[in-house]
């Protein structure tokens, strides 16, 4: 169906052919008409079949640009999904006097505060600064019609449930919710139940949670040899742009780091990177500048790629679910994607539990061949050499040795007059000053004036020698006797009960 048929008005139009789109997707025929009948929702499609243009086309159309306070309240997991969330409402409401903004951890709170007050009707954010805002009494809640739950069963695997609670309480009870999701655990269907007016439910592709386009693969392999194979992959299958992901952050790192050193221009996202960082990283993967990113689950929701051709799950998930959202972030709109699982043997039965979860046979492939590797080695450095030679060599260099070299020190009071002072100036730096020492120290090592000193001792006794003055007899001491007798003192009794009761 085309957007033109969707009673959407022509300032969206235009910015929607603009971005090269002229047909809606299946989730979008559906869901725009009931959004627009101020319809409660509930949409369980796969990833990438155009949910954000579902409830964001709709909402923009149901704006009031007399009111200069927030009318929709948009919830997402992550930081990188609201940013992306934001950028694609953005797009839209470009010939349109709706204004937008984002609010979520990490970010400048005075510009957050800034753009509320004056007068953002979409809020897109994640819940704990929403919380924020909420109690902080900087996001009016009064003029709030529309509440989506973007990702919501991701929000509760990140254990928001209690604040998605308490957003859902503090927002007018008249109001429109709308709530996306990949698959439907029992505590999102609680939610539906207890906060949610007869609401429409659009199931598509249920049977098949994930992307019919991708073809999913595992390789076994040793723990030990994973880096070497992840390596040979990605060179047999030479992909543009690749996504790997691991179960933790240190191992992220350690991967991301072996494939910089192999000549890969790569780079590593999670929890752990500053804001800035990840929003840069991110930037300059979807614009070509890098060619693998590795990263941990939490940037699986908030990374939309058309063209991403691999996705690497170099850690099999803990989760089921994260198995659907990671292999997502490929096959979107409608093109191909590939699908590799590194599965060691301690992973096998986990491997199989997320088979049964998806519906699908995930086929068990052999390791590429060294002529793939070597010619796919060549290909790919023919393609990346430019971007490589333009990007900065990632060498930290350590800061130089405040050490001095061994030996003797001469001062540096020698070759100044006296009454000057042999202190540096200070400057701004504020840098520690030198210490004052004695003119005399440091001249020569302390076995050389120990040596000195011996040397002119022995020299001094031999040039005048001490003349010994002749012994007197020692004259016997000679004491009175006294024919008197000295009293002898009295000696102390020792203590004890007897004496002490004792009569007198």
């Amino acid at each position: 169906m085309e957007f033109k048929n969707l009673n959407i008005s022509e300032s969206i139009l235009k910015a929607i052919d603009e971005l090269g789109f002229k047909e809606a997707t299946t989730v979008q025929s559906f869901s725009i008409p009931e959004i627009m009948a101020k319809k409660d929702l509930i949409v369980m499609a796969k990833t990438g079949s155009g949910k954000t243009g579902a409830f964001s086309l709709p909402i923009i159309e149901g704006i009031d640009h007399s009111l200069k306070s927030a009318q929709a309240l948009i919830i997402t997991p992550t930081r990188e999904l609201a940013v992306q969330v934001n950028k694609d409402i953005s797009s839209f409401i470009k010939y349109t006097p709706v204004k937008t903004t984002t609010v979520y951890g990490g970010h400048n709170m005075s510009v957050e505060e800034k753009h509320l007050k004056e007068g953002a009707q979409i809020v897109t954010g994640t819940p704990g600064r929403v919380i924020h805002h909420l109690k902080n009494r900087k996001l009016e809640t009064k003029n709030i019609k529309y509440l989506v739950l973007d990702e919501a069963d991701r929000m509760l695997d990140m254990g928001f449930i209690d604040q998605m609670y308490t957003i859902i309480k503090a927002l007018p009870k008249d109001r429109v919710t709308l709530l996306f999701s990949a698959t439907m655990p029992d505590e999102i269907q609680k939610i539906c139940k207890s906060y949610m007016k007869e609401p429409v439910t659009i199931e598509i592709d249920s049977d098949t949670k994930t992307v019919d386009s991708i073809k999913q693969e595992y390789i076994r392999v040793e723990r030990n040899e994973k880096r070497t194979q992840l390596s040979n992959i990605i060179c047999s299958e030479q992909p543009n742009s690749c996504m790997i992901f691991c179960n933790t952050r240190v191992e992220v790192d350690k991967v991301e780091n072996y494939l910089n050193r192999k000549g890969f221009v790569s780079e590593a996202i999670h929890g752990a990177n500053t804001q800035s960082r990840r929003m840069r990283t991110i930037e300059e993967f979807k614009n070509g500048d890098i060619q693998i990113l590795v990263a941990t689950d939490v940037a699986a929701r908030g990374i939309h790629i058309d063209d991403m051709s691999l996705v690497i799950n170099y850690d099999v998930p803990v989760e089921k679910d994260s198995y659907i959202h990671r292999i997502g972030r490929t096959g979107r709109a409608g093109n191909g994607g590939k699908a590799i699982t590194l599965v060691t043997s301690d992973d096998i039965y986990a491997l199989y539990e997320i088979e049964e979860h998806a519906g699908a046979m995930i086929e068990e492939v052999d390791f590429p061949s060294d002529e793939d590797i070597e010619e796919g080695k060549i290909i790919l450095n023919s393609i990346w050499a430019e971007k490589k030679a333009k990007r900065k060599p990632r060498v930290e260099q350590r800061p130089k040795s405040a050490h001095k070299p061994k030996g003797p020190h001469k001062s540096t009071s020698q070759h100044k007059p006296k009454g000057h002072s042999t202190r540096k100036p200070q400057g701004k730096s504020h840098g520690k000053p030198e210490r004052r020492e004695h003119p005399k120290m440091h001249k020569k090592p302390v076995q050389q004036q120990i040596e000195k000193a011996y040397v002119n001792k022995e020299v001094k006794k031999q040039n005048h020698p001490v003349q010994k003055k002749p012994i007197e007899p020692v004259k016997p001491i000679v004491k009175p006797v006294s024919n008197e007798v000295k009293a002898q003192p009295k000696k102390k009794k020792k203590f004890s009960l007897r004496n002490l009761f004792k009569k007198k």
